[in-house]
């Protein structure tokens, strides 16, 4: 007796599911800057994280600009006790879109946010670079702000959009009444001028005529050029020279989001070597003009991170990062998901985004082919991480359109996931509470 052929999972998403692919990301870890927007975080639904967004703006962008603070920390906590691994909650991305709200407006819109009327709000502009520590190429305060240089000037989210660092230009242009070249360098010299302390030295003139050059492509050629020894020992003059720039551009206070702390806590990097690191942060960061005057910087931090680095970060006489209440001022900690509605919306940009031409279902469903109470499965199965519950939402759709399921149910959710065969292996019942044997059958 023939039986018909299933078709191809991918097919199946394109023809009957209406999906261009699978619409979550493969591993669930962001990659800024990247041009796949299931792993760049341009996805990211801020109203899951509405409250912790209010709390980085209100502590830390209030904090920098108003308050004098000069290290905020955005944690994670893992969800058993004694679990370092406190990963995937989503900082990375939040940060993300906290630094291009601020830049949109020079955080006229962040100040409205919190309650600031039009005129405070346009009272103190400012800016926000990204950078990370990894375990490749970032593995100093030097390098780890020479790449946030970058972020302002190479960084756009959209076609259409221009890098910080060109929409400063534009500012320095209109205080200055020119866009002679050589007229917006003297400009930002006499800004560097008017610093009365300890500095690192002369800024980097090259970079400054790099940043005032009328083609947008000056300042990028410019700093691809310079080597990786170069980026990690003259990082922090080109950080300087960058907020020499700023300054003269109108800036008050540059915010830093600084990601993977945790890389260089890492007990692969020599203790001398980090400690080293840790002091720089309070040289560089605390005591040298113009960042003592003008920059905040933003760490993440999870338990792990905090075990390694700890020591050291005490020794230098670092604002201490505990989550106690003491420390609430400069400290916001990423809960886990609350609950199934809370993953709905992580998961519908995603699929909106993926739908063929921006169709969505007759009954308005922008979750299909997912039910409802599949996406309460999924979360109740989940870990309650946001980088757990997409990982496990790319996998279980691969699944379910392999079997040409019509729609994704339940019981589809179940018995996926307890085969195990998704990313990372068996799923966190231990952490949720579920437990128990499901049929694989259905799928």
């Amino acid at each position: 007796m023939s039986t018909s052929r299933l078709l191809p999972g991918l097919v199946w998403m394109k023809k009957e599911w209406r999906l261009r692919s699978n619409p979550f990301p493969a591993t669930g870890v962001a990659r800024i800057g990247g041009q796949d927007a299931r792993e760049n975080g341009l996805l990211y639904e801020p109203n899951v994280h509405a409250e912790q967004l209010y709390e980085v703006i209100e502590k830390f962008v209030l904090g920098m600009s108003y308050s004098g603070l000069k290290f905020g920390y955005l944690w994670s906590v893992g969800l058993v006790p004694g679990d370092s691994d406190a990963r995937g909650f989503g900082k990375s991305v939040l940060m993300q879109h906290v630094a291009g709200k601020i830049n949109r407006d020079f955080g006229k819109d962040a100040y409205l946010t919190v309650g600031l009327d039009e005129e405070d709000a346009a009272e103190v502009p400012i800016c926000c670079l990204l950078t990370s520590f990894d375990t490749t190429h970032v593995r100093s305060l030097g390098a780890a702000l020479f790449a946030a240089v970058e972020y302002a000037v190479g960084y756009h989210t959209t076609a259409d959009s221009a890098p910080l660092a060109r929409r400063l230009r534009r500012r320095l242009i209109e205080r200055t009444a020119t866009d002679n070249v050589r007229d917006l360098v003297a400009a930002v010299m006499d800004e560097h001028r008017t610093l009365r302390g300890k500095t690192l030295g002369p800024p980097d003139v090259k970079l400054i005529a790099a940043l005032c050059d009328e083609n947008p492509r000056a300042a990028i050629d410019y700093l691809i050029g310079i080597s990786p020894i170069s980026r990690s020992r003259s990082g922090a003059v080109h950080m300087a020279t960058f907020l020499v720039f700023a300054a003269a551009a109108g800036m008050r206070h540059v915010m830093v989001f600084c990601d993977q702390l945790e890389d260089l806590a890492s007990t692969t990097t020599a203790k001398a070597k980090r400690n080293l690191e840790v002091e720089r942060f309070r040289d560089v960061i605390v005591e040298t003009l113009p960042m003592a005057d003008m920059l905040t910087m933003v760490v993440t931090m999870h338990p792990r991170a905090a075990l390694n680095i700890g020591t050291p970060w005490a020794l230098a006489d670092l604002p201490t990062f505990d989550l106690s209440k003491a420390n609430e001022g400069s400290t916001v900690k990423l809960p886990a998901l609350r609950d199934a509605a809370q993953v709905a919306q992580m998961l519908r940009p995603y699929l909106v985004a993926a739908t063929k031409d921006g169709v969505v279902r007759n009954d308005g469903d922008e979750l299909f082919p997912f039910t409802h109470e599949a996406v309460a499965c999924l979360f109740e199965r989940s870990a309650r991480k946001p980088r757990d519950v997409l990982r496990k939402a790319h996998d279980l759709l691969n699944a379910a359109a392999a079997k040409n399921v019509d729609r994704i149910e339940a019981a589809d959710v179940q018995s996926f996931l307890a085969a195990g065969r998704h990313y990372g292996g068996r799923d966190n019942a231990s952490v949720t509470g579920v437990s128990g044997t499901l049929d694989w059958s259905r799928m």
